[in-house]
């Protein structure tokens, strides 16, 4: 589901409420748990940008507490939700435990955090980060025209009532798709790496017409063999370098390394240690027929090499790809960057954007980025560090 902040016609089919933790335990239907207006708000007790919004939901929830209602939705197990829970003084949240992935797929968040707003009937009326939401929000919401409660839909209708209407996706990039659903969750990748391999390289090319295509199916394959690759064998991690290199991957009958995808296609030919500023001078013909046309600092938002410091994997599409980048990076330095104002007028940033300094547009433009995605204010002019890579291995890093 894209990032939204448009009011849908219709309420979607809710799942059943199977189970509820720091509430009442016996409510199993939605409707039993909503207010004037309802919070959904996608969580996971590891996403640090979750834990920061939680003030800010407890703040709203103090405010309206006549008419706002908050719901935490998570797919983490009970055990660890309930651990959470014990470890947080005056937790004041219902959640729902979403094991079976219900909730998720119906909403399909890109990344977290990751939060619906819906009325008294479940119809949607905004979709943006907890953090985001202001006072001006919830007026215009709560200024809204209620609706009685629409009919039950197929889980099929339900998705697209609050889905914006896309373009069929092709079939390269759905293949891209149930390639990294496989890698999710542990499903055999051999037909599917069959079918990658017998792609007509040339109907390939064509098919991947623009940046969108470009970026969606290859961050995907990126994301969902380094995921196979290293389930199958952890060791191959003990060599970065080797595994990076190695041209395992036959995609329409050409064999890609991950460097060959994230350096010669996704960043447009520039060398790996070239921090950036520099472009191959003699590109191959492949990567000119694959290349995106220009580089966009927000792929490395979104690509998850197996290290702990690395984005959480999502599942992209084309259609929606401008918005869940944004909402990749906006997630990812909400969690990472930390901003000193006071004392040292300094920001740390993940080490990632010192290699590819140049892809961000220098310190410059990280500070550009910082702005647009609330990090720092529009004055402010800290100094940079970049913090250190955390390169242990950590795999099943996904958003939902």
């Amino acid at each position: 589901m894209a990032q939204s902040n448009g009011t849908n016609k219709e309420a979607p089919a809710y799942p059943q409420v199977k189970r509820l933790l720091n509430g009442d335990s016996s409510l199993t239907s939605f409707s039993n748990l909503q207010g004037r207006i309802t919070l959904i708000d996608f969580f996971g007790t590891w996403c640090v940008p979750c834990i920061k919004a939680l003030p800010h939901l407890q703040e709203i929830g103090k405010k309206y507490k006549k008419d706002i209602t908050i719901v935490l939705v998570s797919n983490e197990t009970e055990a660890q939700l309930s651990r959470f829970i014990r470890s947080k003084k005056d937790f004041a949240f219902p959640i729902i435990v979403d094991v079976k992935n219900e909730w998720n797929d119906l909403f399909q968040p890109p990344s977290l955090p990751y939060t619906v707003a819906v009325d008294r009937s479940g119809k949607v009326l905004s979709v943006k980060p907890a953090g985001d939401i202001t006072d001006e929000d919830i007026n215009t919401w709560l200024s809204e025209k209620e609706t009685t409660p629409a009919g039950i839909k197929s889980k099929e209708e339900a998705t697209m009532a609050i889905i914006p209407e896309t373009k069929t996706v092709n079939p390269f990039s759905r293949l891209s798709q149930e390639y990294i659903y496989a890698a999710k969750t542990g499903e055999p990748v051999a037909e599917l790496s069959g079918k990658l391999e017998k792609l007509d390289y040339r109907e390939l090319v064509q098919t991947l017409s623009n940046d969108r295509e470009r970026k969606a199916f290859w961050i995907n394959l990126y994301n969902g063999y380094t995921q196979v690759a290293l389930k199958g064998d952890p060791q191959k991690y003990r060599n970065r370098n080797a595994f990076f290199k190695a041209k395992n991957m036959v995609v329409a009958g050409k064999r890609f390394s991950l460097d060959d995808i994230e350096h010669d296609i996704l960043r447009r030919s520039k060398p790996k240690w070239s921090l950036g500023y520099f472009s191959k001078l003699f590109p191959s013909r492949r990567e000119k027929e694959l290349r995106v046309d220009s580089v966009d600092y927000r792929i490395h938002f979104a690509l998850n090499c197996g290290a702990k410091s690395c984005p959480p994997i999502a599942f992209y599409d084309a259609a929606k790809l401008d918005a869940q980048l944004d909402l990749a990076t906006k997630s990812y330095l909400s969690g990472e960057a930390e901003y000193e104002p006071v004392k040292k007028n300094l920001v740390a940033l993940p080490k990632l954007m010192s290699w590819f300094r140049g892809d961000f547009g220098g310190k410059k433009g990280m500070r550009s980025i910082l702005k647009k995605a609330g990090i720092i204010p529009p004055g402010a002019h800290p100094k940079i560090r970049f913090k250190e890579y955390d390169w242990t291995l950590s795999l099943n890093n996904y958003t939902n």
